[in-house]
């Protein structure tokens, strides 16, 4: 068996390189180890970060490459841009060739989201525009595949620009006055968020001839002298050799549920947001023939409680710890950042020489107004017993779990000082443009109202972003910079441009399908 190319992974990333690479003339089969198509693509909210899109331009918003490159460069981490800086450059300028791409090639139709870069105060940031969300496509365009769509945590109902133009602030009212949508939706099979992304990416792949195979395991790559040539899989139940004309692309998502590489990289991680399929497999086969793996300590660090998913405890990301009579303490109980901050999850995860997290464990103390208004952090940590403490006073609360009560009525005094006088002195909260977007100017708000609330603040990963590293056109490399022929890789699995501190919201889907389109274009003239 062989074709031109193949592509490991169903996600956004890895239908993104298949596609691009059968518009171009090449043979494709996608294989993906699951019986469920799109992997932490589909599950997600399908929020997209594309810089200096077309909608953009027809909004009357300017951008530019050189704008988006001094953006990233500003948010990066000390010492990311040598080692990045060519990366950053393909993001910056083909993020919006891949737009159209996907617009002209798939049933896919994106719109502009209410939704700003989380460090729009940098040079080169925007308040609006870069953010973009499909609109709903029915999973009967399908075919034979229409329930073979992996399911979500979160409704799928919905689109991203819906969550986040109303349904998120105010879950009831906005379900409510969407009630006839919804219905037509459910009826019609119609989807939002990451399920419409699947939806138009395999429908397009299809359309261009592509072949998948689920139930498709990749055990190892195949090797001819020190280049690629195939892999070796299992399909319908029979071990194969496919070779790979052109070359194979790892599209395989991150490592969440690798335990050996969690507990190196991610010690003490509460809970993954990703599929039990995301075991590291792209990381673990590029390593064997020489890759150099690189940033596997990064991670989309989200804010989030939990939910049960496929008969496990599993992330549901909440974004509620913006919202007044509410902060965040360490176990010193002391406050240790903005909570409203984007850059909470770096913070969170930050680690002294030792290894030792410097925050963790964390707690959420909030009053009875927080309670009350926040329905869905209630909601979910109602489910476990004991998740949620509850006390008549401060003091009680942090004996109940195992804070000094002293300390944490001084944090939460000092706090509540800044909240009357309207200024946060201590970490400035609800000062920036992206706090200011969800708080709408309401960001501080005592925390004195009994009875009194704690919460653990979990330590969660919705996706790692370490893997091989690669050059511009993703091609994989070795430690000493050469390119390992015939292997590429996109998406989550590759060493991502952008790590932990993102610069668009969670910035993977953008990035996932703009690499896998660049893997793609790439491949397909391979040898040509």
């Amino acid at each position: 068996m062989e074709y031109d190319v193949i592509v490991v992974g169903s996600g956004a990333a890895g239908l993104a390189a298949a596609l691009a690479a059968a518009h171009d003339g090449a043979s494709v089969i996608v294989l993906e180890k699951s019986r469920w198509l799109g992997g932490t693509t589909a599950m997600s909210g399908a929020g997209t970060w594309v810089p200096g899109n077309h909608h953009m331009k027809a909004a009357g918003i300017e951008d530019s490459p050189e704008e988006t490159l001094r953006y990233i460069k500003g948010a990066a981490p000390p010492g990311w841009e040598e080692s990045e800086r060519e990366l950053w450059q393909v993001l910056a300028e083909q993020s919006a060739p891949m737009l159209r791409f996907l617009e002209d090639e798939t049933p896919l139709r994106f719109e502009l989201v209410n939704h700003p870069d989380p460090y729009a105060d940098l040079p080169g940031g925007r308040p609006f525009g870069r953010m973009v969300s499909t609109t709903p496509l029915s999973k009967f365009l399908l075919g034979r595949w229409w329930n073979r769509v992996r399911a979500s945590v979160k409704t799928q109902l919905f689109t991203y620009r819906e969550l986040v133009d109303g349904v998120l602030k105010n879950p009831v009212r906005g379900a409510l006055g969407m009630a006839p949508t919804l219905l037509w939706r459910l009826l019609t099979a119609r989807v939002g968020a990451g399920n419409a992304l699947v939806v138009g990416l395999v429908r397009g792949c299809l359309d261009k001839g592509c072949r998948i195979e689920l139930e498709a395991p990749v055990h190892r790559l195949v090797m001819d002298g020190d280049a690629v040539a195939g892999v070796e899989a299992t399909i319908g139940g029979e071990r194969r050799t496919i070779r790979a004309a052109r070359g194979v692309v790892l599209a395989t998502g991150g490592f969440d549920w690798n335990r050996d590489l969690m507990a190196k990289y991610f010690p003490g991680i509460d809970l993954t947001g990703a599929p039990d399929t995301n075991t590291g497999d792209g990381q673990v086969m590029a390593a064997e023939v020489g890759a150099e793996l690189a940033h596997m300590d990064q991670a989309l660090i989200s804010p989030a409680t939990f939910t049960t998913y496929e008969g496990r405890r599993h992330a549901q990301p909440l974004l509620e710890t913006y919202a007044p009579h509410v902060i965040l303490v360490n176990r010193d109980a002391k406050r240790f950042v903005s909570e409203g901050s984007p850059s909470l999850g770096v913070t969170i995860d930050e680690r002294g020489p030792d290894g030792r997290h410097l925050h963790l464990p964390a707690w959420r103390i909030f009053d009875a107004r927080y309670a009350k208004a926040m329905t869905l952090s209630m909601h979910f940590g109602s489910k476990e017993k004991g998740f949620i403490r509850k006390a008549d006073t401060l003091e009680a609360l942090a004996v109940k779990i195992g804070l000094d009560p002293a300390a944490l009525r001084a944090t939460v005094d000092r706090f509540n000082g800044w909240s009357k006088e309207g200024v946060d002195r201590d970490f400035h909260r609800g000062e920036t443009v992206w706090e200011r977007f969800y708080t709408k100017n309401r960001a501080l708000g005592t925390v004195e109202r009994a009875p009194f609330y704690a919460a653990p603040f979990l330590y969660v990963s919705l996706g790692t972003k370490g893997g091989p590293r690669t050059d511009r056109y993703c091609r994989v490399l070795r430690p000493d910079g050469s390119v390992i022929g015939g292997l590429y890789c996109a998406g989550i699995a590759m060493a991502s441009p952008i790590g932990t501190k993102s610069v668009g919201a969670g910035t993977t889907i953008g990035p996932c399908l703009t690499f896998g389109y660049v893997a793609g274009r790439a491949i397909a003239k391979r040898n040509v």
